[in-house]
């Protein structure tokens, strides 16, 4: 005999038994996206230089040109990715799908084209990389939209059942359903009675664990994300271990959430605190010197370019407010090393003792004039090349913090941004820009051990890239 429960189930969310379904995972959906992209762009440069330049349209032309190929594909890749085309929900939005893609090509034809200027050689007329735009763009609009149309459709949609109605629960619901549109959330399972019938984020709670493996076959689900972030009772585990062995895909709620919005849910990792940790990663590698070459070169041409800037930026800051022209505080560098950061002063003099230090708001009184423009172009960061080039920061890195011992009691796992050097630029600040409060400050804290686990050359390339966008359009506090 069924019971109440059971029959608001099959109420409340319809069942999709019948429905044929095809299983791509998000990452695999990326891949393809980037591929097909490569392919538009590379096959339209090919055609562009048929018709303009007279070059054969075949593997020969590639071969003995291949580095105009190959600039232009790195140069996409790197401008796509950090213009977050290839973000699940962006991808399967038409209208947002089209507008990104069209920003990325933009900016990457400009800087494609003024690369003749430097090194390597480019087609020499403008003409081909014109026909090239006009032929890429065409041919992107058509399949991202197709992409985003096919995507949409249920065939690919996955139907997902969250286990714990908790806090954690809630939270990888709402990042479901706000970022995740392959994901149908059909609602949670909890052990909780009071719960069962009622709805929790706009989710009904449709049964107990004892119930999973009849709503799998009663809603079609395809996958369990386990959301209780403690030890689970042996019978939870054998009926989550019954769906699996129907072919249901169990996902833990930290991985996911972290695929889903590029950051480590640090409240809500529990006993699996291993899975905060970059584990796999090899210090002796050489990503390290790599990356410590490419820090030396870029602020060596920076400090070269920010000297004939210097002192109109000087003369603005003394003009606009008395006190020193640099802002010197004690930070925190890798392995809790105290430094002095160089940084042009923003507020006025004494700002640490007006109000609270440990936070800057984004309508901060303490900030000047001149402080806000400069805040907004991120020109008040360029004295950093100095701590850059003296091995205390790196450009790409957690932003470098003061020393709150408030925020290390109350926030799981802060003091792991201390394992690798601070830097000017960081996967927090593109994501999020400057936190405010605690809140904020565990916002930033998850995008930074995202940073952690998966810091890479490619990766490190693409925040620069962001960075610079955000400083072109002045996006900043």
């Amino acid at each position: 005999m069924s019971s109440p429960a059971a029959a608001s189930v099959k109420e409340t969310v319809a069942p999709a038994r019948s429905a044929a379904r095809v299983v791509v995972p998000l990452g695999a959906r990326q891949k393809l996206l980037g591929l097909v992209d490569l392919l538009i762009v590379n096959l339209s440069l090919l055609a562009s230089l048929r018709y303009s330049a007279e070059l054969p349209f075949a593997w020969s032309t590639v071969a003995d040109h291949w580095y105009w190929f190959a600039v232009l594909s790195v140069l996409w890749l790197i401008i796509a990715t950090a213009g977050d085309n290839y973000n699940s929900w962006r991808s399967v939005t038409p209208t947002i799908a089209v507008l990104g893609i069209a920003k990325a090509l933009a900016l990457t034809m400009l800087i494609y084209m003024l690369i003749p200027l430097l090194s390597p050689p480019l087609p020499a007329t403008r003409t081909v990389l014109l026909q090239q735009i006009g032929l890429t763009a065409g041919f992107l609009v058509l399949w991202r939209l197709a992409f985003a149309l096919v995507f949409r459709r249920s065939t690919f949609r996955r139907r997902t059942i969250i286990v714990g109605a908790g806090q954690a629960g809630r939270r990888i619901g709402e990042a479901l359903v706000a970022r995740e549109p392959s994901h149908d959330v059909l609602g949670f399972v909890d052990d909780n009675h009071a719960k069962v019938g009622e709805r929790v984020n706009d989710l009904p709670v449709l049964g107990g664990s004892p119930d999973l493996v009849r709503l799998v076959e009663e809603t079609g689900a395809t996958d369990l994300v386990i959301a209780i972030i403690h030890h689970m009772p042996a019978e939870v585990v054998r009926e989550m271990l019954r769906c699996y062995e129907r072919g249901v895909r169990v996902l833990p709620m930290p991985a996911l959430y972290e695929q889903v919005t590029g950051r480590v849910p640090v409240e809500h990792i529990g006993d699996r605190w291993l899975v905060a940790l970059p584990i796999d990663r090899d210090a002796h590698t050489l990503y390290a010197p790599v990356k410590r070459a490419m820090d030396v070169t870029v602020s060596l041409v920076g400090l070269l370019l920010l000297a004939p800037l210097f002192p109109f930026l000087a003369l603005a800051i003394k003009l606009d407010s008395p006190g020193p022209v640099f802002y010197r505080p004690q930070r925190l560098g890798k392995g809790g090393r105290p430094f002095g950061l160089w940084k042009l002063r923003t507020m006025v003099p004494n700002a640490d003792r007006i109000g609270d230090p440990t936070f800057t708001a984004k309508a901060d009184d303490r900030v000047t004039r001149v402080g806000k423009l400069l805040r907004a172009a991120h020109l008040d960061e360029l004295p950093q090349f100095i701590n850059i080039l003296s091995g205390e920061m790196s450009l790409v890195g957690p932003r470098p913090e003061r020393y709150v011992r408030e925020l290390e009691e109350q926030i799981p796992f802060y003091r792991m941004r201390l394992a690798v050097r601070p830097g000017t630029a960081g996967w927090a600040l593109v994501k999020q820009g400057y936190a405010e409060g605690t809140e904020g400050t565990l916002i930033k804290l998850q995008y930074d051990l995202f940073y952690i686990k998966h810091m890479s050359l490619y990766l490190d390339v693409v925040i620069i890239v962001r960075t610079a966008i955000d400083m072109l359009f002045r996006r900043g506090q």
